[in-house]
């Protein structure tokens, strides 16, 4: 039986490895896009805004995620500091990018905003995969 249950679980635990280098490899291109794009602006951001934005959006996206679906207080929470992780840090990061650029260059601007970007993509996987997992019958 524990054969049986072993060989089950691998194309699962494969899936779930595809699923998160699927999304780390979208989320790091799409922060190497505005690495390699980026130019200055000459309007600062104040990181007040940063924050209260990540705030606003998760919160925005937890609604619409738990609406109607009972969720447990835990559960929601979760789904919130997911949400408010990935909106953060891609505020953070389109924040910081006039920094980045002073400090090392247009070298290291696109290395940050690469790896932000595949940091924001393995959230987002984590984010998919209870619903990819999710058995048929039980909520989501």
């Amino acid at each position: 039986m524990s054969e049986s249950s072993n060989k089950t679980n691998a194309p699962t635990k494969k899936q779930a490895y595809r699923l998160y280098a699927q999304f780390v490899l979208v989320g790091a291109a799409l922060g190497a896009y505005y690495g390699i794009f980026y130019r200055p602006s000459d309007t600062p951001v104040l990181f007040v805004s940063v924050v209260l934005l990540s705030i606003l959006s998760a919160l925005l996206v937890t609604v619409i995620q738990i609406w109607k679906k009972g969720y447990a207080f835990k559960e929601i929470l979760v789904i919130y500091l997911k949400s408010f992780a990935m909106f953060f840090l891609f505020l953070v990061m389109l924040w910081a990018r006039p920094t980045v650029m002073e400090w090392g260059g247009k070298g290291w601007l696109i290395a940050f905003t690469t790896l932000v970007g595949g940091v924001i993509g393995f959230i987002m996987g984590l984010k998919k995969k209870p619903v990819a997992e999710n058995p048929k019958g039980t909520k989501k």
